[in-house]
């Protein structure tokens, strides 16, 4: 079973790396970094860490003119940044899989689109079921 523990929405868009990437260099740490202080300056650093077991929800928030992706193209963009970002700001202990079991995504499409694409992240904590 999922408890929610916490949802918020960021001003972020989410990239799925399909921008050429190939032969240059990519700084993933300089992304990050700017990540963390979008985030930062946002008020989104937290005094402590999600515990237990959880499972992160992804939602990307469609802004003009984009459109929805292939299933497998939101791994391989700056996902890996915001949760490093995340980590850096104290939201998880780590992004191993002894604190992060899972991550799940989907993405909206609202009508009327916003100004700026953006995402949502919804924690979730496993909780054991019995008796």
């Amino acid at each position: 079973m999922l408890t929610l523990l916490h949802c918020a929405a960021f001003p972020i868009e989410l990239t799925n790396g399909n921008d050429g990437r190939g032969g240059q260099w990519f700084s993933s740490a300089r992304t990050r970094k700017k990540i963390e202080a979008t985030l930062r300056f946002n008020g989104h650093a937290r005094s402590l860490s999600f515990d237990g077991l959880l499972t992160i929800h992804i939602t990307r928030i469609l802004g003009p003119r984009q459109k929805r992706w292939d299933a497998d193209s939101w791994q391989r963009g700056n996902l890996k940044e915001i949760i490093d970002a995340l980590v850096v700001l104290n939201w998880f202990i780590d992004d191993g899989p002894e604190y992060i079991q899972e991550i799940r995504f989907d993405e909206v499409a609202t009508t009327p689109r916003p100004i700026n694409a953006s995402m949502a992240i919804y924690i979730y904590r496993h909780e054991k079921l019995g008796r």
